[in-house]
């Protein structure tokens, strides 16, 4: 299934069969090499590329500074493609005890009382992922090796050397999957200024017994957006999400803050018990120069990151892992130019989507007529939910669709 899906993506044949001989008339260069790939980072997509390059016939080492379990900010929500691929590479989700999401349910006004609408994901179900336990699942499963800390990267004719606080390590190439922050991209110099007026976050855990959502939950308050999303069977993560002024009231401590926009979107939590510190996150939005080169590559947040908004990041990423390793396999060297034009197509929808979302959480008056269509149209937000999750082009949705979002559904519609 991973092969027929990478093919998908590429539009490359992809064989590892095909690809030993290739490899065995390099040999000698081969030998000399510690790896084919050194992949920097062993969050979710460092882990999935450390399982799928081996499945193409190419040896990878994934390095992760951390110890697991970590902890770490994340909206903790998998969405359908994300979830096939972890469950391809024999990750089973729901015997891991990750909560199923059927949707995302957008609310409007404190407890939601001025309107909601859900959108179903009409490709399979999603998952809640606490990350404390996914990672530490993934990283078993594809030997990372942790502890590891990189600390620099260069790069030559013939391949790259992974500079670590165990010594030096030889290999083909290099990808840096070590998140928004990226090192790797910073040392090839590719990062760029944060996009736009910046974003932050505020992420942390209640625990709430017999918790039955089924569905991730986005409330939107004046300036404010809160999203939460069933993390475990009995933990529920909640981000409030807005420029960084508007996330903390006057003379108040980052921890009443968090407390007191979470108790305004649902006041159940009031006095539910947090299971953990509250993280701050952001600036979000980042897109590097590029995300190739000869030798280096970056994917995951590493390789951009729009708005948690959205709650792709984790998919889009294992979605990155998938068509690089593909692409690899295929044809290394042309590999590069065919990852940055996969990359730019992605890129120009996940910027599609979240340009739309945040215009229209970023209006009461325009998110609740968009709420209203979507009632009476419950398809205007599913293919939206498509779009999200890369499994419908965004020329695909109808006009039916659009004029739902726009307030302009008709009931027989």
């Amino acid at each position: 299934m991973l092969g027929d899906a990478s093919e998908q993506l590429t539009g490359c044949h992809i064989d590892p069969i095909a690809v030993r001989p290739v490899e065995e008339a390099r040999g000698s260069v081969r030998a000399a090499m510690d790896s084919d790939l050194i992949v920097v980072g062993g969050g979710p997509v460092g882990a999935a590329l450390g399982l799928l390059l081996p499945r193409h016939g190419l040896r990878a080492i994934v390095l992760e500074a951390s110890e697991f379990p970590r902890d770490k900010p994340c909206g903790e929500g998998l969405l359908p493609s994300g979830a096939r691929i972890l469950q391809d590479l024999g990750v089973d989700l729901r015997a891991a005890g990750f909560p199923p999401l059927a949707g995302v349910r957008y609310r409007l006004g404190e407890a939601g009382r001025a309107g909601s609408a859900l959108g179903r994901f009409s490709s399979g179900c999603g998952f809640g992922v606490r990350r404390l336990r996914l990672d530490a699942i993934l990283a078993e499963k594809a030997g990372v090796r942790t502890g590891v800390r990189v600390t620099g990267v260069r790069t030559d004719p013939r391949g790259v050397t992974v500079e670590t606080s165990r010594g030096e390590l030889r290999a083909r190439a290099v990808i840096g999957a070590d998140g928004l922050r990226s090192n790797v991209r910073d040392w090839l110099g590719w990062t760029r200024p944060p996009l736009g007026t910046g974003r932050y976050g505020l992420v942390g855990h209640f625990h709430v017994p017999d918790l039955d959502w089924g569905e991730i939950r986005v409330t939107l308050l004046d300036e404010i957006e809160v999203y939460a999303a069933p993390a475990a069977p009995s933990e529920l993560l909640v981000a409030v999400l807005g420029a960084r002024g508007s996330l903390r009231g006057p003379g108040a401590s980052v921890r009443e803050s968090y407390r007191e926009f979470v108790a305004r979107a649902h006041p159940e939590l009031a006095r539910a018990d947090l299971t953990g510190r509250v993280w701050g996150a952001g600036p979000f939005a980042v897109r590097p120069s590029t995300v190739a080169s000869d030798r280096v590559f970056v994917a995951g947040d590493a390789a951009g990151f729009l708005d948690p908004l959205t709650g792709d990041a984790i998919s889009a990423g294992l979605n990155q892992a998938l068509a690089l390793s593909g692409l690899l396999a295929c044809d290394f060297d042309s590999a590069p130019e065919r990852y940055r034009s996969w990359w730019a197509a992605q890129w120009r929808r996940r910027r599609a989507v979240g340009h739309l979302a945040r215009t229209l959480t970023g209006s009461s008056q325009l998110a609740g007529r968009a709420m209203r269509g979507a009632n009476l149209r419950p398809q205007a937000l599913t293919s939206i939910l498509e779009v999200n999750d890369g499994s419908r082009p965004l020329w695909r949705i109808g006009l039916r669709d659009w004029a739902a979002l726009g307030g302009f559904a008709a009931s027989h519609s």
